[in-house]
């Protein structure tokens, strides 16, 4: 089988030095708000984000994925398209951009991810990805009928998937596989798809977590845990360190980010506050924490009350608050600090982008961390 056209490079092995992604739009979004501006998912506002964000030559375009809704059944937290299917429809209608799928090890057998992860290669000429997830909430678990494993043995499984995956990926020949986790006879995975390997993204936080990343990913992901980029800086240095000195690999080391941009700084810090602080979806947030950070209890009350505010604001991520030159200064002192991407999140996604590609991009192509979406 064949797509009929040339492999397209994968924008993910770009050359910019800061590379930009978008994240969570196959659902409402990433902000735990009953702000009347939070996105509306459907299938045709995902194709003209994607449209949009594949002409501003943005790399990424990133799927969450979900099967039980935070706060009780029918609650839009929940709403998330399937993400093969979601980024098969995509890849048709974007030219450059890579589709990167979200999927919890746990719960999507490697057999079948690699026949969707290939199938999506094929339509978008080698572009798709995976953002691989261990699996950590328990009603999906449950949904599943599947044990919430230990967290070193969630990841002892991940190794074995991703073992499993890769020779499904590359092989030609059948194979059996007999581990821990995995049992398979006569492994093999038709139709062949575009790249020699798909990118694989991961946002392990733990000990463990950052080694599964160093060893099997191309992305790890950074939790800050200080926004100061000097402690940014030292995350960076310590995580790609160990990529190379244990594992000797490189990798990119991104971050999530929710974005607030308006005229003003004033204007930024308070839509953030209406949205985040007056109409944040408290219970919902109570309840994510409550159910999937076992210590949650024995935290300081002001922990607790930083955690929710950033869930809510944009599920953790760093933020990206002012006018265009603000959030353009922010990002360029990541990036002396050594990040290497960003994933975006807004409360409305198409007024988000509009504002970044007006007053935020044009200053990062001339700060030299990003060329022109025609050059790129």
């Amino acid at each position: 089988m064949s797509n009929n056209e040339p492999a397209k490079p994968n924008q993910l092995r770009n050359a910019n030095r800061l590379k930009l992604g978008v994240f969570g739009t196959n659902g409402n979004g990433a902000a735990f708000t009953h702000h009347p501006d939070r996105f509306q998912c459907s299938w045709d506002a995902n194709v003209r984000l994607a449209r949009t964000a594949d002409r501003l030559g943005l790399e990424a375009f990133v799927s969450a994925a979900r099967w039980k809704a935070f706060g009780g059944d029918g609650h839009y937290s929940g709403d998330l398209m399937e993400t093969f299917s979601w980024a098969g429809g995509i890849a048709a209608v974007t030219e450059r951009i890579s589709m990167i799928s979200t999927l919890h090890v746990t719960l999507v057998h490697p057999v079948f991810a690699a026949k969707a992860a290939a199938s999506v290669d094929l339509i978008s000429g080698g572009r798709a990805g995976l953002n691989l997830v261990c699996g950590w909430y328990p009603a999906e678990m449950d949904l599943f009928g599947v044990q919430l494993k230990q967290h070193a043995d969630r990841y002892a499984l991940a190794d074995e998937w991703v073992d499993i995956f890769n020779r499904l990926w590359t092989g030609t020949e059948s194979f059996d596989f007999d581990g821990d986790y995995f049992r398979i006879r006569g492994g093999i995975n038709q139709p062949r798809p575009v790249q020699p390997r798909p990118f694989f993204m991961n946002a392990g936080g733990s000990p463990r977590g950052q080694a599964f990343a160093g060893q099997n990913c191309d992305v790890a992901f950074i939790i800050p845990q200080n926004p100061d980029p000097a402690f940014v800086k030292t995350q960076v240095d310590q995580y790609r360190s160990m990529a190379r000195e244990k594992y000797g690999r490189e990798i990119q080391v991104w971050m999530s980010a929710y974005v607030v941009q308006r005229d003003t700084a004033a204007e930024a810090q308070d839509y953030a506050h209406a949205y985040i602080v007056e109409q944040g979806d408290d219970p919902a947030v109570e309840h994510l924490i409550r159910e999937n950070i076992p210590n949650a209890q024995a935290m300081p009350d002001g922990a607790i009350a930083h955690m929710s505010y950033a869930f809510k604001a944009g599920y953790g991520g760093y933020p990206l608050v002012g006018t265009a030159e603000d959030i353009a200064g922010r990002i360029e002192a990541l990036s002396t600090a050594g990040v290497d991407g960003i994933l975006m999140t807004w409360l409305d996604y198409e007024d988000g982008l509009a504002r970044l590609a007006q007053g935020v991009l044009p200053r990062l192509e001339a700060a030299g961390l990003r060329a022109a979406a025609d050059k790129a």
